[in-house]
């Protein structure tokens, strides 16, 4: 099996990247990509950089140049108050939400629906804010991750927005929109709506940086949420 695996920044990956075999590296667009051998699987190892245009660029460039069985996303969220997540626990997708894509009504904030135009067809199926994780892998992600690791595993829909929130009133907005969601990236749904388009089976795991709260960097613990993930990350590619 090959596998393309994301992430936004190169602290997401550093680990990952250390066991690789056989690996060679370049420079892309200012970003790194390595592709290496691990567990006897073919890993594309993709720095994106931040944000849905740079995971949508770099993720179509990955796909068009290979075929991979899977793309894995890896990186750091923040958890949702109604999730009962806490920082260093990990998150599996069960679907992606543009969280922040749609109009804003003299009602409040509508889905891409209220625009009418489809943000994808797929299948000739239009999609609009939500895109879908591979159900079978993600399922068995879950199952995988919550025997062999000793923190909070939970699977469930995840919100992607251009703007983290900032404040907890933000966040139980957003949290609102999508009933059950456990966090929020800047990357996540850009990457499945490109998955989607290509027809490659999509699984993302994050670790929990923070709480969506009023902003208080003090309280965060990247590296933690980094290190989970990326144990997270090894553990599904020996074992997915």
């Amino acid at each position: 099996m090959s596998v393309l695996l994301l992430t936004a920044t190169i602290l997401e990956q550093t680990r990952i990247a250390e066991e690789l075999t056989d690996s060679v590296s370049l420079m892309s667009c200012g970003r790194r990509w390595c592709h290496g051998v691990y567990a006897g699987r073919n890993i594309d190892l993709v720095e994106s950089g931040l944000g849905a245009a740079n995971t949508a660029h770099a993720l179509t460039r990955g796909l068009e140049g290979r075929c991979p069985d899977m793309v894995l996303q890896v990186g750091v969220a923040g958890a949702y108050a109604g999730s009962g997540l806490q920082v260093g626990d990990l998150t599996v997708a069960a679907e992606e939400v543009y969280g922040d894509l749609g109009v804003v009504t003299p009602h409040g904030w509508r889905p891409a629906e209220e625009i009418g135009i489809p943000v994808a067809q797929v299948g000739g199926m239009p999609l609009y804010n939500r895109f879908p994780a591979d159900e079978m892998l993600g399922r068995r992600a879950l199952d995988i991750l919550r025997k062999s690791q000793t923190v909070r595993v939970e699977r469930g829909p995840f919100v992607t927005v251009q703007a983290c929130s900032g404040t907890a009133a933000l966040g139980a907005e957003r949290q609102a929109r999508v009933p059950g969601a456990l966090c929020e990236s800047m990357e996540g749904a850009a990457a499945a709506h490109v998955c989607a388009l290509y027809g490659v089976r999509f699984v993302e795991v994050r670790g929990v940086s923070n709480a969506v709260e009023d902003r208080d960097l003090s309280l965060w613990d990247l590296p933690l949420a980094n290190g989970r993930a990326q144990d997270a990350a090894l553990c599904l590619l020996r074992e997915l």
